[in-house]
């Protein structure tokens, strides 16, 4: 391994590259003088003096007086998991402080009326459809509307809220349209009263609507795309469509 990986490595445990250069230079030529150490590790004056109490700070480098000259010496590199343990003993420290004050650090941030996410391709349709899931309690209201033709996979996994409709007893409301209405039949239960609009009425994205959250959904073979709006406002503007668009449809003729 070169000693520019070794001066990487170091730098990646907390070393600076100041650090790691002087140190290296002091393993390989042993108790030094500052002088040699400064032009084997090519670090100035000005700054190896800092940086050797540095490292004897960290524990890997130590230093003794002959003649009223002061000479470093590179501690065994067993010693750098000292300083490791050490380091993550204070991050241990350091977290359990920042958890104390968490609450306070978090209460600080404005206060955000409006949240607006993108997801994207199959991954982000599922988080969306598994936070749906998690969120939806007993006899809060799903409504779903434009249900027209949509991929496989969405149309798949997007059964996971009516099939959770069994455990978690929340209602459903859906408004399919003609091109739609062949995913009826697996979706039917006792929560879930379903309307289809009138023929030629159909939309190419999917709405969907549940406590002061709004989704907006459009599938194909090519991506998936889903916009999730989290606003009180508008998911009662959406929730009033959803109502006019309710009283136009016609029930499912058995």
């Amino acid at each position: 391994m070169e000693e520019k990986e070794i001066r990487n490595i170091l730098e990646n445990l907390g070393f600076t590259s100041g650090e790691s250069r002087v140190y290296l230079t002091l393993l390989k030529i042993g108790e030094s003088k500052v002088g040699p150490i400064i032009k084997d590790s090519e670090i100035s004056r000005s700054k190896v003096y800092d940086i050797l109490e540095r490292l004897i700070s960290k524990g890997v480098v130590s230093n003794v007086k002959k003649n009223d000259i002061l000479f470093y010496q590179a501690l065994s590199p067993k010693f750098i998991f000292s300083y490791i343990n050490e380091k993550q003993e204070e991050l241990q420290q350091e977290s359990k402080i920042l958890e104390q004050i968490m609450p306070q650090l978090t209460s600080l941030l404005p206060k955000r009326n409006l949240d607006v996410k993108i997801y994207t391709g199959a991954k982000g349709f599922k988080k969306v459809i598994d936070r749906t899931i998690e969120e939806l309690r007993k006899d809060d209201v799903y409504e779903a509307m434009g249900i027209s033709k949509t991929t496989e996979f969405m149309r798949n996994y997007a059964l996971k809220i009516y099939q959770a409709q069994k455990t978690k007893n929340f209602k459903a409301r859906s408004i399919f349209d003609e091109f739609g209405q062949f995913k009826i039949i697996e979706r039917e239960n006792k929560l879930h009263k379903i309307k289809v609009l009138p023929k030629g009425w159909h939309t190419p994205a999917l709405f969907t609507i549940y406590k002061d959250t709004t989704g907006i959904h459009l599938g194909n073979e090519e991506t998936i795309i889903s916009i999730v709006i989290r606003n009180k406002d508008i998911a009662s503007s959406f929730r009033a469509t959803f109502e006019a668009m309710w009283k136009i449809s016609k029930e499912i003729i058995k």
